[in-house]
Order: C-alpha cells, then structure tokens, then sequence
C-alpha cells in the first residue's frame, strides 16, 4: 500500500498522548475492524490506531476484512507508519454482489432473496471465529478492540468478540459507530443467540454519543457497569490548495455562497432533501449558492436525474470522492448534513467544526449533542425540506452570524472533540478495565499453573 503497510509488526515510537498503563510492558492491543468502506467510523479507528503505531508504551496489531473499496480508502488515509493486516473473510454480502451482477433488478432481487435464505451468515461467523482465535492465541493481546460500522453490522466483528474471550483475551472493547437494530425483523430474531454470545463475551460497549448508548443497551439488555459513551474526534488538516484556488477551479466565482455536503450518496443522508431545499430559497440568495456534492454511492444517478427535475443542475457539482476534503472546507461557507436516519456522531460535523465552518444539519441520533443550535450551526427535523430551506437562507443572508458561528464551532470542537482527548478516554478505559480483570486473571493463572491446589482449595470451599 502507498499509505498503510501491510505487516504483522511495527517500529514503535514515543508520542504525546498521556497514557496511565497497568503494566511496565507495553499493552498489547488489537485493532479489528469490518467495513466496506472507508468512513467516518474508519476515520475515527485511525485515530487509535496511527497513535498506537507511534506509542512506546503500546504494541498494536491492527486487521481488517479485505475489500477493495476499503483497501481505497485505507491507502489515501493511514500513514506509512500504521501496518495493517488484511484478512480474507467471507460475506454473505460478497456472494450477493457476485450472483447479481449484470443482472436485472427484479431478478437481482429474487437472487438477493434466496441467498438470505441459506444459513450463510452462520457458516460464515463459524469460520470467522475460528480464524479470530487461531490470530488471538497466537497474538495474545491484552486488549481486543472491535471496531463495528453499527449493530448487528459486520459479522467479523462479532465473531472476534467471541473468539476473544474463548481464546481468553483479558479486555474485549467493542465499539458500535451507530443506533442499534431492534429485533422487528424475522432476521434479526435470528441474530439473538449471536447477540447474548457477544454480550457474554464482551466487557465494555462504547457508542459515541448518549442516544446510540441507550439504544443499543435496551436491545442487548445491557447492564449500566457495560455501556459508556466516549465522543468521537478528528485530525484537523490544512487545505492544500486555497479557498480562492478551489473555487476557481469548479469556477465558482468569489461573491457566490458554497454549500459543502460531504457523505457517502445514500439515501440515509437526505440529499434529496437538500436538493429540494434549493427551490425554495429567496431568489437573491438562490442565484448566488451553489452545492458541492462530495462523495460517492449509489444514490447518484437518481441525485442528478432530481437536479434535472428541480432545474438546479447549474448549482450543484458532484465532485465524486475526494481526497482533499480540508481545502474542500475551505472553500465552504456552510456544511451541511441532511441526514434522515442511521447515524452516530458523524466525523464530518467534527471536521467541519475543526475547519471553523458552521453546520446546519437535521436532528438525528447524536447530532443535537454536536451542534448547538443557534450557536454553532442549526439543527432541523430530518426529511423537511421546508426546515432546511429557511435555516441555511437565514445563515447565508447573515455573514457576521455565519462568522460567530464559524468560531463558536471551533471553540466547541477545541473543548471536546480533540484526537488526544479521544485517545487518552479509550486509554484509560482500557487500563480501568485491565486493573478490573486482574484479580480474577492472577487466580485463573494460579489455577493453570498448580491445579492440585485448586482442586484442594474447592473442596474444602465445599
């Protein structure tokens, strides 16, 4: 890779993240991660991950389930410091892909249908325990620390919870980067003995924000003593090229107001909402903005066949992905973030906030705990077109108030969304609950070690 290697072991260096260990020796972590792409979730793991690969007081192993989109991202992100491994696990979802490709929608979907049927995804968390052990008892870890899109999610991630604690891993850390599915589906009625397993075998769930922490402890039943909210951050970066360089070359002319929407094109994150947004502004403000559209997915055919419907197409570019999102916020005026459902705390909010941009985004799962209203950006109900429309005119027509917005975002960012906040949290979680477990790890060793004595020792407890 140009950027992460991949490898099995690291030169490692001293950094300037605090950390309070629980042993002279360095901890031991390692990184598990399963996606398709590389995201915000993947954005906020590398911020672990690059500081453990920096870290004298950490030996980091860090793994992922090869793909090639992911691989994309992973090479334009990581470091060359950071020595990824890339595990070849199957998915259901690879075997999909694979049968339906070329084919018609309706046939597309009849095969999608049967493939569901099979028992795949349990013969795939077999093997993918299997090899998750076989990588922890070779490895021995202190710390597993699971990296999972959402919940269910991936089923790599789950299979390392429990390969973990069968391979008697002393500290499973799972972070789930989304709100939890409950069991309304005949599927996911399925997942539930998966789903006790895990939660056996895990001894903390993170969330980055309060109402994901909640979701995900009503439908996993978790106890207080194993769910905690540890809130996301992000790098700030510097624009390589200026603001004034961007605009001119997607000629955007200077007096012209930007909006930046940066999220995968899906329709979970409400595009079609701030398409139909634009219509609806004061013609004086209408004429002036225009909306960068950065991002790939699914959803862009049917995004440009709704500029054409809206007859907006002269204001939005659809920039693709790009590589150079911190001069793309330089060059924005606002950030926006329609999203309707399925998120966290997005890292492109912190971005945005890092880049002293104001954001107006809808108020879904952990956003409200990000945005202030009124203060750092707006916040508006998801889906509402009308909503959206009046809360960035108001923020375009303000230029002073868009400022002050700009720098409270900053100031907000600077007091809780650091990357050395965020690290030191997990640290420490990790160290709390090492100390936690050790006593009973000192008895299990004695036990191992002299087994005569245990046996004595329980007989006369009997």
């Amino acid at each position: 890779m140009a950027g992460a290697a991949i490898a099995s072991n690291a030169n490692l260096k001293t950094n300037g993240y605090s950390t309070s260990l629980v042993a002279s020796q360095p901890m031991r972590i390692h990184y598990h991660t399963d996606c398709y792409w590389f995201g915000g979730s993947e954005i906020a793991l590398l911020l672990h991950v690059e500081a453990a690969f920096d870290s004298a007081d950490v030996e980091p192993i860090f793994t992922y389930r090869a793909g090639s989109e992911y691989e994309s991202g992973l090479r334009t992100q990581a470091s060359r410091r950071v020595q990824a491994r890339r595990l070849r696990l199957p998915d259901p979802a690879d075997l999909k892909q694979a049968l339906t490709h070329g084919k018609s929608p309706r046939v597309a979907r009849m095969l999608r249908g049967g493939v569901s049927l099979l028992p795949l995804r349990q013969l795939c968390l077999a093997w993918d325990v299997a090899r998750m052990y076989a990588l922890f008892r070779a490895g021995a870890p202190d710390v597993v620390h699971i990296n999972n899109g959402g919940y269910p999610g991936a089923i790599s991630c789950n299979a390392a919870a429990i390969a973990a604690r069968a391979a008697r891993v002393p500290v499973v850390v799972y972070v789930v980067n989304n709100v939890a599915m409950a069991y309304h589906r005949p599927s996911r009625l399925l997942d539930y003995p998966v789903d006790r397993l895990v939660v056996r075998s895990v001894d903390m769930f993170v969330t980055a924000s309060m109402i994901a922490s909640q979701a995900l402890a009503s439908v996993l039943r978790l106890g207080e003593g194993q769910h905690t909210v540890i809130p996301n951050a992000a790098k700030p970066g510097a624009p390589t090229v200026s603001r004034s360089d961007v605009r001119r070359d997607l000629r955007i002319s200077d007096d012209h107001l930007v909006l930046l929407v940066m999220a995968r094109l899906e329709k979970r994150k409400g595009h079609t909402f701030l398409l139909r947004a634009l219509p609806r502004f004061p013609d004086d403000i209408r004429d002036k903005v225009t909306v960068l559209v950065a991002g790939v997915g699914p959803e862009h055919a049917a995004l440009e066949a709704e500029c054409a419907t809206l007859r907006i197409a002269d204001h939005v570019h659809f920039l693709g992905q790009r590589d150079d999102r911190w001069s793309l916020y330089a060059a924005a005026d606002v950030v926006v973030l329609p999203s309707i459902s399925h998120e966290d705390m997005p890292i492109v909010i912190l971005d945005a906030m890092a880049a002293g941009r104001p954001v107006v985004a809808t108020r879904v799962a952990g956003i409200p705990e990000q945005v202030v209203d009124g203060v750092t950006g707006r916040l508006v109900p998801p889906g509402d077109a009308a909503a959206l429309a009046e809360a960035l005119a108001a923020i375009l027509e303000d230029p002073t108030g868009r400022a002050a917005m700009g720098k409270a975002a900053r100031a907000r960012y600077e007091s809780r969304y650091t990357p050395q906040r965020f690290v030191d949290a997990y640290r420490k979680l990790y160290s709390s609950l090492l100390e936690r477990r050790r006593p009973r790890e000192s008895r299990n060793t004695a036990d191992r070690r002299n087994p005569a004595a245990s046996a004595g020792n329980r007989r006369a407890c009997i």
